[in-house]
């Protein structure tokens, strides 16, 4: 079973490559590896995936791999920056007239929370990230960090005083660490109603109190 297909991040790799990658033929071949690649990531996680593994499931020999990339740590970054969701860029409008339900939205996007497989790989990569300082060294954590920005945008738009930068920075954090930490405390696959009560019973809380 190609359980790739189930998967919506794969989109989001199929958007970017074609402006990454070389020659047509050459983009459906990386293409082909990259998802190789996270399908692996996702079933039986980062420690266990081998290049081997890897050139077998994208029919690839394990020589085109290594032209391409100098090892798995280079080949698992790449598929990674690959398949963050694309930067998004503040609705004001939105974020005016439903704050609530905009954080809700922002946040299911960034964690993928109707997509299982994308939410493994997170899980995986957090992980290993501690044990291969080579994975933690190419991974170039500004491309997952980077999304938490909006974030950031979406508070400062609805609040009326100015905040310093630590203060917002606290803010927007708040949402993406508590995911984070119950995927990588549960391993489970984080759910719309857990989003909901972070946003609920927490950020809005701690936004009305900095209104103040």
């Amino acid at each position: 079973m190609d359980i790739i297909k189930k998967s919506d991040f794969i989109e989001t790799i199929e958007e970017k490559v074609p402006g990454k990658l070389g020659r047509p033929v050459d983009k459906m071949r990386d293409l082909a590896i990259l998802r190789a690649a996270l399908e692996l990531v996702a079933e039986n996680g980062y420690d266990c995936v081998t290049m081997d593994s890897i050139a077998l499931r994208a029919h690839a020999g394990k020589a085109t791999l290594y032209r391409r990339w100098k090892s798995k740590p280079y080949l698992i970054a790449e598929a990674i920056t690959l398949m963050m969701p694309c930067e998004q860029k503040i609705d004001s409008e939105r974020c005016a007239d439903n704050l609530r339900d905009y954080l809700c939205e922002l946040l299911s996007i960034y964690f993928g929370i109707k997509d299982e497989i994308r939410q493994k790989v997170m899980l995986s990569i957090a992980t290993a990230i501690s044990r291969d300082k080579l994975l933690a060294e190419v991974l170039h954590l500004d491309c997952i960090t980077n999304q938490t920005c909006i974030f950031s945008d979406a508070i400062e738009c609805c609040i009326n005083k100015k905040l310093d930068k630590d203060q917002l920075k606290l803010l927007a954090d708040v949402g993406p660490a508590l995911l984070f930490y119950q995927l990588i405390i549960t391993g489970e696959p984080i759910k719309m109603s857990y989003v909901e009560h972070i946003v609920d019973h927490l950020i809005i809380p701690l936004i009305e109190i900095n209104e103040l």
